[in-house]
Order: structure tokens, then sequence, then C-alpha cells
């Protein structure tokens, strides 16, 4: 037996790379074209339905909504997520429900620390020590949702996925609201946040999902009727929740893989239910380099996706790992528990998903391209391979300028250049990741253990970057049509110079009335509001805060006859304030919003009835001198 030369071997290696490439590179070059050719027949044809707009999200009845975070070992961020999703997002009907484990205590108490403070938040307990894995969990969230119905007597109608660092779009389940149950599952696009130049791995999340969710996941509903779910930001219909659970004995959610999500999308579809890929824009107007107000620069319009955004791995090691379990789930749990199911163009776009295990591994071995002209001589009869090449090269400008095209729309063109030198890292990445996900498989098949929770560390957003998401206060002023966007520059360029505060330099500048502007900060922050009426007020009440700290803090007690009292004050986030109420405040008390000019008029009110007092009581009255002198 004649062994082969080194010089065959990479020959052949070469050959096998370039033809898998060249396969994989038409399978995206189909996908492109029925992208865009279906933009097109949009673009040229009418729609079947008008545009959903802003103005009818916020018309609609709201349906009650459950929201499902698993959570294991989360207590370093789950507070904060919570907290920002109850302070942002434009809905009212909905709770939330964190599903904890009994050895996870840190999880656990940050949990009823915030559910102590909002009625809205649930703790959920999982009746065995964690970490189980994801679907388990998720399964006895449900449970316990089935039982806040029943104790409660409100049904929620859309249950919703969410991981504990989420940044919640604050319009997020106004989409739900709109689209369900007109459709079983919807799912909102994913946008990591964007990573510095120098941190390629955390880059690569954008890339791939920017790609998925804005182009790839829309050809998948087209042709299969269906899109998987991403994990988070996914509703679903209860009703059809109800039906999986009596067709799966209450295992809603698959608890042998790994991808849970994703599996449930095809429980779905095999029960006859309906999935799609929600993406709607919204206009915001930002100034400045960073996109914030008050930052300086000219004010510019921008389109924003309505998604769901997050940090994802930021080293190669924990992105391998991660990723390794996702291919474990969607391509080995996959073909070993759901084979090739459905029509052709369900089984086209499982292939799709599964062809990663190739290309992931021949993506790497494509390198060799760039090796073998270098190593090996020409030989007759290698004009085919080399016209392969030629056509693989061609095939990865398109991919690479597909990529950028769709970084670019839930981005920015820095991000969309970064994503070239990207694509190399992010194929190391998935080399690896698969290389550990078989790993993986072949164990299991070995040992047979059941796959359980592996912790991916999170973070979660900072402040700077949660404001930046925020929607800001001249957005809602400029779509209620309070002011225009002259009035806003010009208010804008007298904030910087004077240093105060947008809505006050509004109201002062005579572009915006004190009531209307506590009634737009009141929904921004979704807080309590209140309009001042000095007659109704009650003096004793008036006279529980001393003149000094009511006018220092901009703060008056409104109603001390209920607990807590209600203290009324034109900054609700003072923390110095807070801090004298805690420390000199007879009473416990809650915070309401009140107009800062109508404050201080109450403050004056006050004062100048206290003189008039004074100066009365001071006044000597005939007959009364000699008695009091007695007393």
């Amino acid at each position: 037996m004649v062994m082969p030369d080194a010089e065959s071997v990479l020959r052949g290696l070469t050959s096998f790379a370039a033809v898998s490439i060249l396969i994989s590179g038409l399978d995206d070059l189909f996908i492109d074209l029925c992208y865009h050719g279906g933009e097109l027949r949009r673009r040229f044809s009418p729609p079947n339905r008008p545009a959903v707009t802003e103005a009818e999200l916020r018309a609609l009845p709201e349906q009650h909504i459950a929201v499902m975070i698993p959570a294991w070992q989360e207590d370093a961020v789950i507070a904060r997520m919570l907290h920002n999703t109850l302070a942002t997002v434009e809905y009212r009907s909905y709770d939330i429900f964190v599903g904890t484990y009994p050895n996870d205590e840190a999880t656990m108490l940050a949990v009823a620390a915030v559910a102590e403070r909002d009625p809205r938040v649930h703790r959920i307990v999982c009746p065995h020590d964690g970490p189980t894995n994801k679907a388990d969990c998720l399964n006895w969230i449900i449970a316990g949702i089935r039982h806040h119905d029943k104790t409660s007597g409100n049904r929620a109608e859309i249950l919703m996925l969410h991981d504990s660092e989420d940044l919640v779009h604050p319009l997020s389940f106004k989409l739900m609201n709109r689209f369900i149950p007109e459709a079983s599952m919807v799912q909102l696009p994913v946008i990591p946040f964007e990573a510095p130049a120098a941190h390629l791995t955390a880059g690569t999340y954008l890339d791939e999902f920017a790609e998925s969710h804005v182009k790839d996941m829309v050809v998948r509903e087209r042709l299969s009727g269906m899109v998987p779910s991403a994990g988070v930001g996914t509703g679903f219909s209860r009703d059809s929740v109800e039906r999986l659970a009596a067709k799966h004995d209450n295992q809603i959610f698959n608890v042998a893989t790994f991808t849970e999500d994703y599996d449930l999308a095809f429980r779905l579809k095999a029960i006859g239910e309906h999935s799609v890929l929600v993406q709607f824009f919204i206009e915001r107007t930002l100034s400045g380099a960073a996109g914030r107000f008050g930052e300086g620069g000219r004010l510019r319009v921008v389109r924003e996706l309505v998604g769901t955004r997050g940090y994802f791995p930021a080293t190669f090691g924990t992105a391998v790992r991660q990723k390794a379990r996702w291919t474990l789930g969607i391509v080995f749990h996959g073909w070993q528990q759901r084979g090739w199911e459905g029509d052709l163009a369900l089984r086209y776009m499982i292939w799709r998903d599964r062809k990663a295990l190739l290309t992931n591994s021949v993506n790497v071995l494509g390198y060799l391209l760039l090796a073998e002209p270098l190593l090996c001589p020409p030989r007759a009869g290698d004009g085919w391979l080399h016209a392969v090449i030629l056509l693989d090269a061609v095939l990865l400008v398109n991919r690479c300028a597909q990529r950028a095209w769709c970084i670019a729309r839930v981005s920015c063109l820095k991000q969309a250049a970064l994503s070239l030198p990207r694509i190399v890292w992010g194929n190391f990445i998935n080399f690896f990741a698969v290389a550990r996900a078989s790993y993986l498989f072949a164990r299991t098949a070995l040992t047979g253990k059941q796959p359980v929770w592996a912790k991916t560390a999170h973070a979660f957003p900072t402040e700077d970057q949660l404001m930046g998401y925020k929607r800001k206060l001249g957005d809602l002023l400029l779509e209620s049509h309070r002011i225009t966007l002259a009035h806003l520059g010009e208010a804008l360029g007298a904030q910087k110079a004077g240093g105060k505060r947008l809505g006050e330099t509004l109201v002062e500048l005579g572009f915006l009335e004190e009531s209307a502007l506590v009634e737009v900060l009141s929904e921004q922050l979704k807080v309590e509001s209140i309009r001042l009426d000095y007659d109704k007020l009650r003096r004793e009440d008036l006279d529980l805060i001393g003149e000094c700290a009511c006018r220092e803090h901009l703060m008056v007690v409104a109603d001390a006859s209920v607990r807590p009292a209600v203290v009324a004050a034109a900054v609700i986030d003072d923390k110095r304030m807070k801090g004298w109420l805690d420390a000199n405040f007879p009473m416990p008390y809650r915070l309401v919003l009140a107009g800062g000019r109508s404050i201080v008029g109450v403050i004056e009110r006050a004062s100048a009835e206290r003189a008039g007092l004074a100066e009365a009581a001071a006044a000597p009255r005939p007959g009364l001198a000699w008695n009091h002198q007695l007393h």
C-alpha cells in the first residue's frame, strides 16, 4: 500500500475545503437573494395589511403578560435587571416570575429584596437544588404562574422569556400584546452591545446576531412559516403553551437538550402553531456623538430597532463554552431527538442549522487555501480547483458585504467595518466550539449523564448604557407633539449654558407647561404624579417638614392621613432628599412627582400664612396682656 505524500494530502484537504465552502456559500447566496427579492417585492407591491404604528401599539387594550426569568447564580445582575425593567417598560399589566434554587441563597435574596418593594416581582423556588438545566427551571416557573393565576384571579395570556442580564426595550411588551395571539410565538431581534475594536470576541456576537435577526430569520419565516426562539425577547400565547403542556405531560420545555428555546419552536410547529420574527423600528431624536440629549452637536433622527440588548461573553474560552452548548443542542440533540421533520422548506432550514457542524470546521481548514499555491506546485488539471477558489473569494466578498449591511442597520458604520477582521476570529471560536460540542456529546453518549446548567458569567449594562437606551424626555415630548424640534434645539443650547435640567429649561423658556412636563416625566420614570392645590392641603401636614428642608429639596407633604404618607417632590430620584427623609421624617412615606413651580408656590403660601399667624400672635390684644402675664 502506497502512502500519499504530504503534497497530495494538502491538495486533497484544500480541494475538500474549497468545495465545501462553495456549497455553503451558494446556500448563503440563495438566502441573500430570497431576502432582497422579497424586500423589492414588498416595496413595489401593496402591503397585505397596514404597517403597525406606535400610536396603535399604545392604544390597544393590554393582555396580561408573565415574564419568565430562570436564574442560577445571578445575584450580581438580577436586581439591576429587574429594577431597570420595572422602571422603563411601557406597559402596566404584567408580572415578573424569577426561577431560583434552594441552594442559591444569594440570588433568592436579591430577588426577594426587589419583590418586597414591587408586588409585580415573584420568586419561584424550584423544589430541588440546582443547577438542573434551564428547561427544568422554566417548567417550574410556569407551574408558579399557574398558581399565581388561581390566587390572583388574573390569568396571564402571554408568557415571555428573558435572561437576568437583558436590557428590555420599553416597547417590547407592546409588540407582544399586538402580535399575540395572532401568532403563537413572537421573537424580537436580539442585539448584543457594541464592543470596542480590541474586544474581538464580544464583537463577533453582534456580527452574527445582526445578520441572523435582520436577514436570515426573515427568510426562514417566509419559507418555512416558523422561526426558532432565541431564548430572550420571545413571547408565547398562553393557549398554545397549555396545548403543549397537554401533549408533553406538562414538560413544556425539553429538559433533554441545552437549547430548550430552539426546541420549543419545533414543538409549536408540530402542533400547527405559527411563529414570527417582528422587526419594528422607531424614530429617536438624538444629539452629540454619543447620542444623548444635552451633549452638544446637531440634532439627528435615527431609526432604532426594538429588540433585546445584552452582554455576551468577551473572552475566547467563555465564548467557546457558550457556543459549544448551542451547537450541542441545535445540531446533536436536534439530530438525535427530532430527526428531519416537516416539509421540504422546514427540512432545508434544519439543514442550514446543522451544516454548522461542517462549515465551522471547514472554514478554518479553508485557510489552507492561502497556503496551497505556495506549498504545492501547479499541476495539469488544477484549473477547476482554482476556479472554485476564485468563486469562494467572490462569495466571501458578498458575505462580508451582507454582514456589514446588516450590522449598519442595527448599529453603526464603525461596527460594520470592524466586522471584517472579526470574521476570521469568529471562525476560530466556532471551530473550537464544534470540537467541544462533539466531545460533550460523545461523553454524554458514553456515560448517560443528563445535561445540566453550564453557567456563563453575566454582566449588566453600565449606567451610561442604560441612559443611552432609555427613552429620553426629548423623545417623549417630540412624539407627543408638546414641543417642536426647534424648541428642543434652543432648549438644549440654553441647558448647556445654564446647567439646568432639560424639562426645567423648556418651562422657563415658555415652550412647555409645567403640568405637561410632569405628565411626561411621570410616563418616562414610571412614577405616580400629583397636581398640588394649596387649598386642599392640610396645614398640619405641611408643618411636618421644616421650610428650609422643603426649599432645599423642593418637596412638601401632600397627605399624611394615609400610610405611607404622600410626599410630593420635583426630583423623584434625589438621593440627598431621600436620605434626609429617611433620617428625619416621622412616618413611612412614598414619593410622588409634582411640578417644581407648584411646590415652590405651596411653600411660599405656607410660609406667608405662618408669618401672618406669627405676626397676629405677636400683636398686643386688649384684655389679654395681664392674663398672659399671670400665666
